[in-house]
């Protein structure tokens, strides 16, 4: 990092200071997967808080993949811990840097319209997640009003939108 100053390292994250006093800081695991399911009209978010804003989010099931894991299979894993939903199959809608002033995180998206089944949620002890339905013209017009404002559902919509998965509002 050029003119950067570690200043802590801590549960494989490393928060550095540059010259300027912006502050940033990079992740060991730094690859995430995100799907954006729809189910006829519907779209399967989830609703969860997040204390780094002190607000319930509504967002894309996704998370960390695991070592060695395949993208699409840390996808369709998290899609059924998150959701309880077992999705068919996947297409590959691009990556996202969510952050990149503030982090190195990469988020992989993938669209799915196909939801098989549903077995239930398999959360860790943590997560507290709430599965929503909407449908996408709600979602187009959350995004238009500004009440849907997470980085990788609105990526996910427009990659949706560009590759003709979703249609427009």
């Amino acid at each position: 990092m050029v003119n950067s100053e570690l200043l802590i390292r801590h549960n494989g994250i490393s928060i550095y200071e540059e010259t300027s006093g912006k502050v940033y800081y990079t992740k060991e695991n730094d690859v995430s997967v995100v799907v954006l399911a729809k189910d006829g009209d519907q779209l399967l978010l989830i609703r969860q808080y997040r204390a780094a804003v002190d607000d319930y989010v509504i967002q894309l099931p996704g998370g960390g993949i695991g070592e060695e894991e395949e993208l699409e299979s840390a996808a369709r894993r998290e899609m059924l811990e998150e959701t309880g939903f077992i999705c068919g199959n996947l297409h590959y809608l691009g990556k996202l840097y969510p952050a990149s002033w503030r982090c190195n995180e990469i988020a992989h998206v993938y669209y799915t319209d196909e939801v098989i089944s549903q077995s239930g949620q398999q959360l860790e002890g943590y997560e507290r997640i709430d599965v929503v339905r909407m449908s996408v013209t709600d979602c187009w017009r959350g995004i238009k009003e500004n009440k849907l404002q997470d980085s990788e559902l609105i990526f996910a919509m427009m990659q949706g939108l560009l590759k003709g998965f979703i249609q427009p509002l």
